[in-house]
C-alpha cells in the first residue's frame, strides 16, 4: 500500500473489490476467528481506532533530516510540510484551531526521538480537564466526538495530568522520498524516548482474556454464516463486480455509487438495513428519485434525455437481477453483524472510559472502533456504525480544527 488516508468499513469491501472483496472479508473473519479462539498468529493484529483529531504526520523528513509536522497534505501537490512555527502560520493560518494543534506537535514531539515517519491522531493539547465521571476523578478530553477518561487509579494518570499533549500512533511510513513513502500498519511504541510532555498511548488492544474467547455456540453460528455466504457469493459474484465496476467509474447516476450512498443512508438514519424484499423495494424508489432530480436540473432536451436513459437503464438492471441485489442486502447485513460479535468481545477489554457528551452530562458509549491488520499493510474498519457513526452526526465537538489541509 502507500498512504493510509482512508481505511474502508468490512461490508463495503464487497462494494468496492467485488467478489475480490468479499473474500477478502471473509479471510479477515477467518483470522479474527482463530484469534478469538487462542490461535492467534503474529502476523495479524487488532488495534483500537481512537477517535482523535486531527490527524499528523511527523517525524524526520526524507533527505532533509529535520523533524516536521504536517496533516495529510503532506502528500498534495503543493505539499503543506511544517518545520518551524512560521510555516504552520504560513500553511493552516485558515484554521486557527488546526494552528494551535501542529504548533503543540512541533513544540513537544521532538523530543520522542521518531526514527522514520509516522502517523497517528492527536488526543489533547491544552484542552484537556480534570472532571468527575461516574464518580472517579478522571483526566478527561474529548478530540473529536468521543471523550476519554484516564481515571486517578490508573497508573498512566499523572503522566497524562502532566503532559502537554497526548497522541496515539498508529501507522509507520518507509522511503527515502516523501512521494515515495509506503505505509505498515502498527507502530511500536517501546522504541520511542520518554518525555514528560507527551502521553503517547499504544493503539494495540490488550490481550485477550479468556472471558472474551468464542464459546462452541459462537463457532457453530460463525460456520453457517461462512457457509451462507459463500453460497451468496457463489450466485451473485458478478453482479458484485458489476457493482464495484460502475462505483470506479465514479457515474454517481449509476447504480453502484447509488448503491453504496444508500447502505450509508441506513447509518445516517439510524436504521438497521431491513428484510432483502423491502431494501429492494426501497432502494428502486431511492434510485428513481435522486436520477429524476439530476434529469430536472438540465435544461436541454438532449441532456435530459440522457440522465432519462441511465434512470430506465438503472431500473431494468435492478428487475434482471432482483435476486442478486437482494443477496448483496443479505452479505452486507451477515457481515455487519458478524464482525459486531468481534467488536462486542474487544469492548470488554479497553482501558479507558469513553463517553458521549449530553445535555445531562456524560452518557457510557464504545469506542470509536477497531482496525484488523493482515501482515503489516492490509486493513479493515471494524466500527459499529449505527452506534459510533450516529454519535458522529450529532455529537457537538469541542474542538474545531478546519479542514485538515
Amino acid at each position: 500500500m502507500s498512504k493510509n488516508t482512508h481505511l474502508e468499513h468490512l461490508e463495503d469491501s464487497i462494494l468496492l473489490d467485488g467478489k475480490k472483496g468479499a473474500k477478502d472479508a471473509f479471510v479477515f473473519l477467518d483470522l479474527l476467528a482463530s484469534t478469538f479462539s487462542g490461535k492467534g498468529t503474529n502476523s495479524f493484529k487488532i488495534t483500537t481506532k481512537w477517535d482523535g483529531a486531527p490527524a499528523v504526520f511527523c517525524g524526520i523528513y526524507p533527505g532533509l533530516g529535520r523533524f516536521f509536522v504536517g496533516t495529510k497534505s503532506i502528500f498534495n501537490k503543493d505539499a503543506k510540510v511544517n518545520f518551524t512555527p512560521e510555516d504552520i502560520d504560513r500553511n493552516h493560518g485558515h484554521a486557527p484551531g488546526l494552528v494551535e494543534k501542529l504548533k503543540a506537535a512541533l513544540a513537544y514531539l521532538p523530543d520522542l526521538g521518531i526514527e522514520g515517519v509516522v502517523q497517528g491522531d492527536l488526543l489533547f493539547t491544552n484542552d484537556k480537564k480534570i472532571q468527575t465521571i461516574e464518580g472517579k476523578t478522571s483526566i478527561t478530553f474529548q478530540p473529536n466526538t468521543i471523550t476519554y477518561a484516564i481515571s486517578k487509579d490508573d497508573e498512566l494518570y499523572d503522566k497524562a495530568k502532566n503532559a502537554k499533549i497526548g497522541v496515539v500512533f498508529h501507522t509507520t511510513y518507509h522511503g527515502s522520498t516523501i512521494e515515495n513513502l509506503s505505509a505498515s500498519f502498527g507502530f511500536d511504541v517501546s522504541t520511542l524516548k520518554d518525555s514528560k510532555n507527551a502521553l503517547v498511548l499504544s493503539a494495540e488492544t490488550g490481550q485477550l482474556g479468556k472471558d472474551v474467547l468464542l464459546t462452541s455456540t459462537e463457532k457453530s453460528s460463525l460456520v453457517r454464516l461462512k457457509t451462507k455466504s459463500t453460497q451468496i457469493l457463489t450466485n451473485s459474484g458478478d453482479f458484485l463486480d458489476e457493482m464495484a465496476k460502475q462505483i470506479e467509474a465514479k457515474d454517481q447516476l449509476t447504480l453502484g455509487p447509488r448503491l453504496k450512498i444508500f447502505f450509508n443512508k441506513y447509518v445516517r438514519e439510524g436504521r438497521k438495513i431491513p428484510e432483502a424484499t423491502k431494501f429492494v423495494k426501497e432502494f428502486t424508489s431511492y434510485f428513481e428519485t435522486e436520477v429524476k432530480k439530476a434529469a430536472d436540473k438540465v435544461k436541454t432536451p438532449k441532456a435530459k434525455a440522457s440522465k432519462l436513459a441511465k434512470l430506465y437503464a438503472g431500473v431494468q438492471f435492478i428487475e434482471d437481477n432482483e435476486d442478486a441485489l437482494k443477496n448483496t442486502a443479505e452479505l452486507y447485513k451477515i457481515l455487519q453483524s458478524t464482525k459486531e460479535v468481534f467488536i462486542r468481545k474487544l469492548e470488554k477489554g479497553e482501558r479507558f472510559g469513553t463517553y458521549l457528551k449530553t445535555d445531562t452530562g456524560y452518557k457510557i458509549t464504545a469506542p470509536e472502533g477497531y482496525v484488523a491488520i493482515a501482515d503489516g499493510n492490509n486493513a479493515i474498519k471494524l466500527v459499529d456504525r449505527l452506534e459510533f457513526s450516529k454519535a458522529n452526526f450529532n455529537v457537538s465537538k469541542d474542538w474545531v480544527g478546519g479542514d485538515g489541509s
